[in-house]
């Protein structure tokens, strides 16, 4: 029994997920409680949460009653039901909500426990939608080095980073593609934008009839890319991507996990591009983290000739996490967190920008309230500093009050939507401090 709250250590019996058994052996923090934009941990030590519970789910801030009393009504009137033959009113009433606040001709949703189920349910329509057409050799997927889509036996055939996590299960079965990001900072072809004439789309023709257009189902990509930290592709990317993907009947699968329910000032990624893909997948800011959720619609032609769509998730179109969501929705449009996200996060960059006369800062980029800090240690190479150094940074930031995450070569921020001006005042003087203290130990 666990008396009293103390660091997570090795003699508890709880796995942790991507955490490294030297910072078990050291001690982890457990987090006790939230409010707005603060969290807690087992000392009482506060903290301005800037990654919002570190995966960035909780857009409307910690501690929302309303959405503990949506659970609690959902759960008393009607916990759970089947996903299989019967329907159930939340989910049919999420799925009217996002119909109308989803931009393009997406139509049609059904629900799953996070985003990683999301990516694999998209992926499984994608190659049933082919099926059902007499194309049954469609079985690829290209997505993009750098790309993140979740753990799922299909999404983690097109993890394009964090490549231990793909290690640990190979093999797994063919149909992986990769081309490459459009990340200009540290461009893969040596390119320089718009010479490039966005060469990493135009390329993706190339990839197509080397892999044979008639075997590849769909592509999967993420608006803005968070492994590179808040990347978004130049303006002509998406709808030149879009372009050569219709050319060949291969169905655009965007990957609204992160971007979605105004992380980036917009209720959507997508709508900061002319682009209106076929499949979409949803997550994260749909139940601000208050209940597990994930969500993918589609096109009416993605599932017109569909007698039954093969698939089943015991938890799919939960009635409580989609309950959940439905109140989630209306708390962030009464109280315009999209708006706000815009706002704050232009402040946000504004400030992160004045942090650029330091050595180390490569480039600061961001879109609504998500930024980060490219860092470097020669400005003119571009050349990426030490993964301990922005670890070290993470560190400092922590034990200075301030929580956020090494994302790729940057230290990333995105937190809840709810964020106001003091406190991103405060993360920009602890931010600009750690900095400061890293490049001295450095000798930059």
């Amino acid at each position: 029994m666990i008396e009293k709250t103390k660091k997570l250590d090795a003699s508890s019996n709880l796995i942790l997920h991507l955490t490294a058994t030297s910072d078990i052996e050291q001690g982890i923090s457990v987090i006790t409680r939230g409010e707005g934009v603060y969290v807690w941990d087992q000392d009482g030590k506060k903290y301005l949460d800037l990654d919002s519970g570190v995966t960035r789910p909780v857009h409307v801030g910690y501690g929302r009653k309303e959405l503990a009393q949506a659970a609690y009504d959902q759960m008393v009137a009607m916990v759970y039901y089947t996903p299989k033959g019967y329907a159930n009113l939340p989910a049919m009433q999420l799925a009217e909500r996002l119909e109308e606040i989803v931009p393009g001709d997406i139509r049609n949703f059904t629900f799953d426990c996070g985003g990683s189920d999301a990516v694999e349910t998209a992926m499984k329509l994608a190659r049933q939608y082919h099926v059902d057409r007499g194309d049954k050799m469609r079985y690829k997927v290209i997505s993009r080095r750098g790309a993140y889509h979740g753990v799922n036996g299909l999404g983690i055939r097109a993890l394009g980073t964090v490549i231990n996590m793909r290690h640990a299960v190979e093999p797994m079965a063919p149909g992986s593609v990769f081309a490459e990001s459009p990340y200009c900072y540290r461009c893969p072809y040596t390119l320089n934008y718009p010479d490039c004439d966005i060469h990493c789309a135009r390329d993706v023709g190339r990839i197509i009839e080397f892999e044979g257009p008639d075997m590849i189902s769909a592509m999967i990509a993420e608006p803005f890319q968070q492994n590179f930290g808040a990347y978004g592709p130049p303006p002509e990317y998406f709808p030149m991507l879009h372009k050569i993907l219709d050319q060949y009947g291969i169905l655009l699968i965007i990957d609204e996990v992160i971007c979605g329910f105004g992380r980036t000032g917009k209720m959507f990624g997508m709508e900061h591009f002319d682009v209106k893909p076929d499949l979409l997948t949803m997550a994260k800011g749909l139940s601000s983290g208050y209940s597990p959720l994930g969500a993918v619609g589609c096109t009416d032609s993605v599932i017109e000739k569909m007698e039954m769509f093969a698939h089943l998730r015991t938890y799919a179109n939960h009635p409580t996490s989609c309950a959940v969501a439905i109140k989630n929705l209306e708390i962030i449009q009464d109280e315009k967190l999209v708006a706000n996200a815009a706002a704050m996060g232009e402040y946000f960059l504004e400030g992160l920008r004045g942090l650029t006369h330091h050595p180390s800062v490569g480039e600061v980029r961001g879109t609504g309230l998500w930024t980060a800090i490219d860092f470097t240690t020669n400005k003119h190479t571009r050349a990426i500093m030490p993964i301990a150094n922005l670890v070290s940074m993470v560190n400092r930031a922590k034990e200075k009050g301030v929580i956020t995450k090494l994302m790729g070569p940057t230290l990333e921020f995105a937190p809840p939507l709810i964020i106001n001006r003091e406190d991103i005042d405060f993360a920009l003087r602890v931010i600009d401090e750690c900095i400061t203290e890293e490049e001295g130990a450095m000798g930059l």
